[in-house]
């Protein structure tokens, strides 16, 4: 199954580099729906690594990257906070998630 159709693509190569980098961003979404569908479906990380091609090392450091920076900026953004409260609301946070993974 092909997502892009060769034939499809303007005749001007350089045309056609434009078509393909438009859609870049339109496969990385769907990419990463999937990856969230694998993951709440139960596939583990490496699992959804070989069937991207790449380690499961690689693929968790991937598709977790926007979280990791999220979660460095929400840190910095709270420098009066402290260890305790971080790691109470942390705690917090994972209980969250674990209730609604159960729903």
């Amino acid at each position: 199954m092909g997502v892009i159709a060769a034939d499809a693509l303007p005749a001007d190569p350089l045309e056609a580099l434009r078509e393909l980098a438009r859609s870049e961003p339109e496969l990385e979404r769907l990419r990463r729906d999937k990856v969230l569908a694998a993951r709440a479906a139960g596939a583990t990380w490496e699992q959804v690594g070989n069937a991207l091609g790449m380690s499961r090392q690689s693929a968790w450091e991937y598709f977790t990257a926007r979280i990791r920076d999220e979660l460095t900026d929400n840190v910095k953004a709270n420098v009066d906070m402290s260890e305790v409260e971080a790691m109470q609301m942390a705690v917090e946070e994972v209980r969250a998630v674990r209730r609604r993974r159960r729903r």
